[in-house]
């Protein structure tokens, strides 16, 4: 009965604690669109700006992101797995990423995806939320990866105020950065693994168990599969930055495009530790400031953050219908194939 109780109370303290959070993010994003003057006409206004050129590279966009994450998600799957016969295809694993993009925009999301993939696999092939969770952190640290090495690019091009040129002289030694780092990475996943166990508080919780998993996996992936890995992950890096181009081009705001790319994986970065609910409101604020500090108005940086979140959530609608209907036209929803393969 004990055990009862305190499993009540925990379920009550993280609705609580949710709650709170839903409500600081709301009230951010509030705060941002009031103070910067934004009415919700005018949001719709940018929102139709995006009806043409815009909507549809950037749903293309969307759709490369997707298709580069799920051949990472893929790739690690068989590398774990190689015997096993029962893995989704490219269409079903990007529906299955759709789906935790959305889900993420209430929760961490690589939690989200994780919860999608486990809900997909779960029906079709029987994995857990465990695994998948262990399976999406892996591939999306090469992201990380990725992500800190042109943060830290963008931060040395800022401090030496280098020109255009100077900036595209930093491209290739920030991949060959990454990629050195990349195949590092079992080496310093099992020190970190060893470091944490060291304490016995963190090796008790869920955290250092979900760390040991992802360290344990990397030890068996070869050397060229973290390659692919990594250039999987530059690829979707340049994907994404491609977006910003796009909602930047939308809104007529190409003078900020320089600040805006190399302000990104800072932003990126920043969001990775998920303060509020699919860090909604803080992701907001980020952008207006990095915007800000370029010279943009606090009326275009929250219309851009804000738009931003918006044509997000679209696109992901319009693909995740998309890659719906493909798997269903043909008979094949995508639990029944994983079933029947």
């Amino acid at each position: 009965m004990s055990l009862d109780v305190g499993g009540a109370r925990s379920l009550v303290k993280r609705v609580v604690r949710g709650g709170l959070l839903a409500l600081v993010s709301v009230g951010l994003i509030y705060f941002l669109v009031s103070r910067a003057g934004l009415t919700w006409s005018a949001l719709a206004h940018s929102i139709a700006g995006f009806a043409g050129w815009g909507l549809a590279c950037y749903v293309v966009l969307t759709c490369a992101n997707l298709a580069l994450g799920s051949l990472k998600w893929l790739l690690v799957l068989r590398v774990s797995a190689p015997n096993q016969d029962l893995h989704p295809r490219l269409c079903e694993a990007m529906l299955a990423t759709a789906l935790g993009e959305f889900v993420g925009q209430a929760m961490p999301v690589q939690a989200g995806i994780a919860l999608a993939r486990s809900f997909a696999s779960h029906l079709g092939v029987g994995g857990s939320l465990r695994g998948n969770l262990g399976t999406t952190i892996y591939e999306q640290l090469f992201d990380l990866i990725v992500l800190c090495v042109a943060a830290c690019t963008g931060l040395l091009a800022l401090t030496l105020h280098l020109g255009p040129i100077g900036r595209a002289g930093l491209i290739l030694p920030s991949i060959l950065a990454a990629v050195f780092i990349s195949l590092r990475l079992p080496a310093l996943l099992a020190v970190g693994a060893r470091w944490l166990g060291k304490s016995p508080s963190v090796e008790r919780s869920g955290f250092f168990s979900g760390f040991r998993e992802v360290a344990a996996r990397s030890t068996g992936i070869s050397s060229l599969a973290l390659l692919q890995l990594t250039m999987l992950s530059i690829l979707r890096y340049v994907a994404n930055l491609m977006r910003v181009v796009v909602l930047l081009g939308a809104l007529g705001m190409w003078a900020y495009a320089v600040p805006a790319l190399i302000g990104f994986p800072l932003i990126q970065v920043a969001g990775v530790v998920p303060i509020t609910p699919g860090n909604l409101g803080v992701i907001e604020w980020t952008w207006s400031a990095v915007l800000m500090s370029a010279g943009a108005t606090l009326g275009a940086a929250a219309l851009f953050a804000v738009t931003a979140r918006m044509v997000n959530i679209v696109a992901l609608s319009i693909v995740t219908l998309l890659l719906a209907g493909v798997l269903i036209l043909p008979g094949s929803l995508m639990i029944w194939r994983w079933r029947e393969r």
